[in-house]
């Protein structure tokens, strides 16, 4: 009889932490996707049994690893040492407590097929805690492009840092793509990618959904204003030896640096030290842009950071009842 279940070249990499039940939700999809595809799993030196779970899976899977952490080492180490252990020309990176899209090793797999792409950008959705989804990644295009053009999409804010729609050939992630003390390591490694990439493949397909839960690293109340900073310097790196516009980076500063640091604190609720520091590096970055060549590219983008720079410390009064207007009418059309 032959097998019709198709060998993707695919490895799957999922990194795990005292995960509680998020690792019977990791292993129920993988049961549904991974069938052709090699399965990374680990445990980051969990202490709630999930390295006994994850063994008792694997055990019964032809070709899944599990690799037991004998300290934490963090999300971007253990991804890291994950790679150690893949045995496929593709490696794709997911979280324990997400959605994955049921088609996603199709999807890659036709991409890889078609272009043989060191690099691919697919599409991903978000969903909020109140159940409203929005895309929050790629673009609605099937083409290739090199990596000059991939750093443009990435400054433009049409691509973001996310590992979990990309998809990296092996030879494009190096040994410690994620670095070991990266306060930004997605960001960091997706852009060390790029420019070991010559192919990168867009595809219009989501591939993931992330789902918005409450005490997540990426969406904790307190901001860690470092990890902007060093995504900014990395990318800001990039443009500059790719020989990229610097009109163009002066707004990824602005939309991605200036923006942020003051708007995510007052967006999380964070403590009014926070919210007050966040305004604070916002104002000294965007006093050393050209505003007039953003409003160039974006005039709405050029228009909050103005807000910024002017209002200061009121900023918070002018951004909270925007934000409840928003979120209302955002709820109203879900």
């Amino acid at each position: 009889m032959v097998n019709s279940v198709p060998e993707y070249p695919i490895s799957i990499v999922v990194c795990f932490h005292n995960a509680g039940d998020a690792v019977e939700h990791t292993l129920a999809w993988l049961d549904r996707i991974d069938r052709g595809a090699q399965v990374v799993l680990v445990d980051d030196a969990s202490h709630d049994g999930t390295p006994e779970r994850l063994g008792a899976w694997a055990a019964s899977k032809a070709d899944a690893v599990v690799v037991a952490l004998d300290e934490n080492h963090g999300p971007a180490r253990a991804r890291n040492i994950a790679l150690g252990h893949v045995r496929r020309e593709y490696v794709w990176f997911v979280d324990d407590d997400d959605e994955p899209a049921p088609n996603a090793l199709a999807v890659f797999d036709q991409v890889i097929r078609e272009s043989r792409p060191h690099l691919v950008f697919a599409r991903a959705r978000f969903r909020s805690a109140a159940a409203a989804e929005r895309w929050v990644d790629g673009v609605d295009e099937s083409h290739v492009i090199d990596r000059e053009t991939a750093l443009l999409r990435i400054l433009r804010g049409d691509v973001q840092g996310f590992l979990w729609s990309k998809l990296f050939h092996r030879s494009v992630l190096g040994d410690t793509p994620f670095g070991t003390e990266y306060p930004q390591e997605d960001f960091v490694g997706v852009i060390g990618a790029i420019e070991r990439s010559e192919r990168i493949a867009l595809s219009p397909h989501s591939v993931y959904t992330y789902v918005e839960r409450s005490g997540s690293l990426s969406r904790g109340r307190r901001p860690d204003f470092s990890r902007y900073a060093a995504a900014r310097d990395v990318a800001v790196a990039a443009a500059g030896r790719a020989g990229i516009d610097p009109r163009l980076v002066e707004y990824f500063r602005l939309w991605f640096y200036a923006i942020a640091v003051a708007f995510v604190p007052i967006r999380r609720r964070a403590p009014r030290p926070d919210v007050r520091e966040g305004i604070r590096l916002a104002r000294a970055e965007l006093r050393r842009l050209d505003l007039a060549e953003c409003a160039a590219i974006d005039r709405r983008a050029t228009l909050h950071g103005r807000i910024i720079l002017a209002a200061g410390p009121v900023y918070p009064a002018l951004l909270i009842p925007a934000l409840w207007l928003h979120d209302r009418l955002r709820r109203l059309r879900s």
